[in-house]
């Protein structure tokens, strides 16, 4: 309040001074043009120079103003970046809308005057990437990198997306794997790799990621888990035994394998199946029927014990024990009497062998269990009955097709 009424003082004063000037009687000023004069005091005139000047140098500052940063030049750039900006939020709901061809030239165009030529430079170049032309998208985004050396890493990540989606792993590969030794927490850049292991079935590669996937979360847990498991059971299935090597090392290579599989995965059923099929490569039954009945004894898996009927073991008896122990908790199972008569094949009990397989087809009948009860009968010396067998199981067969 007080600065206030100092200034209304100081106001006051200065305006009286200049009246007091103006009306006081110290000289004059006489200009005369032509046949007119102008008579004045000095302070009046020295006030109108004084002014004139002012109002020439305001001039002379608005017009540059106008011409320079300001003005004239400023609302025109104004103009132009909203004109563009407005190209850019249309091409951007063009992309949106999956109209690739115009999304492309609107955000091509806009590029040179937009507020955010890196939006519209990327979104340019997944939209031609859209229409398959891949070396437009690819200028695009080299011209991104180039223009916004900040955005180099976005880049190269969406060209990496683009390559992908077109199949070109290795050239992906090549941009992605800098990138990962560099940056390894980068969660799209392992998204991207494991996206191309998995299509390229490189499961070894998947494997090594993995871990990082899940310390980085780079997916869901549910979805990792899923993942996880595909890997493994792929590892296992598409596993080849080097045929150089002699049977021991041979196993020594599968139980290397097998100890690389996380504790919680070695109970699964398909990493366990694709794991029989590889120890029945390299002749290990024992180790393979220790696991069969121990998996089996924890969870019941049909799929298992109809294994456990395949396998060619020293001991068949003692298979056999286990199995008919199993049918106490388990008696109309056909894959367990199936399995059941299986052993007893291998024992040449084929009386019970046809027990077996028989109350195994009247739970539910295949075509296997046809076939493997008429080689049975014919073992018998039924071969009558082993052709009504094979005609049952042929007829089931193409009834089946």
């Amino acid at each position: 309040m007080r600065q206030v009424l100092i200034i209304v003082l100081f106001a006051l004063l200065l305006g009286a001074s200049s009246l007091w000037l103006l009306n006081s009687d110290n000289g004059y000023i006489l200009i005369s043009l032509d046949k007119t004069t102008v008579e004045m005091t000095f302070w009046t005139g020295l006030f109108i120079y004084l002014m004139s000047i002012a109002l020439m140098v305001w001039l002379i500052l608005l017009i540059k103003w106008m011409l320079g940063a300001g003005g004239l030049s400023y609302w025109w750039r104004n103009r132009k970046s909203a004109k563009q900006g407005s190209r850019t939020k249309q091409g951007l709901i063009l992309y949106a809308g999956q109209e690739w061809h115009r999304a492309r030239e609107l955000l091509s165009h806009a590029i040179s005057h937009s507020n955010m030529p890196d939006v519209n430079l990327l979104f340019a170049a997944k939209a031609a990437a859209a229409e398959q032309n891949i070396d437009q998208a690819t200028d695009l985004l080299t011209r991104l990198k180039q223009l916004h050396p900040n955005a180099a890493l976005l880049a190269d990540k969406a060209l990496a997306e683009i390559l992908l989606e077109a199949e070109r792993f290795d050239q992906a590969l090549d941009l992605l794997m800098p990138i990962n030794r560099q940056k390894p927490s980068d969660t799209g850049v392992l998204r991207l790799l494991t996206d191309i292991y998995y299509l390229t079935e490189n499961w070894t590669e998947l494997q090594k990621i993995l871990s990082d996937l899940r310390r980085f979360n780079a997916v869901s847990n549910v979805d990792l888990d899923v993942l996880e498991l595909d890997v493994y059971v792929n590892l296992v299935a598409t596993f080849v035994v080097n045929p150089e090597l002699g049977v021991g090392p041979q196993r020594d290579q599968v139980a290397d394998l097998w100890q690389m599989i996380p504790r919680r995965l070695q109970q699964d059923s398909e990493i366990i199946c694709a794991y029989f099929d590889l120890l029945q490569k390299v002749n290990d039954a024992e180790r393979l029927i220790d696991l069969l009945c121990k998996s089996i004894d924890k969870q019941w898996n049909r799929e298992l014990v109809a294994r456990l009927g395949c396998v060619q073991s020293k001991t068949p008896e003692k298979l056999l024990d286990v199995a008919e122990k199993w049918l106490l908790d388990h008696p109309q199972d056909p894959t367990l009497l199936a399995t059941c008569g299986n052993l007893c094949y291998q024992l040449c009990f084929w009386g019970k062998a046809q027990s077996y397989l028989s109350s195994a087809l009247s739970v539910e009948p295949t075509p296997a269990l046809y076939l493997q009860l008429a080689d049975v009968l014919m073992e018998m010396g039924d071969p009558e009955n082993s052709q009504t067998m094979y005609r049952k199981g042929l007829r089931l067969a193409v009834e089946s097709d």
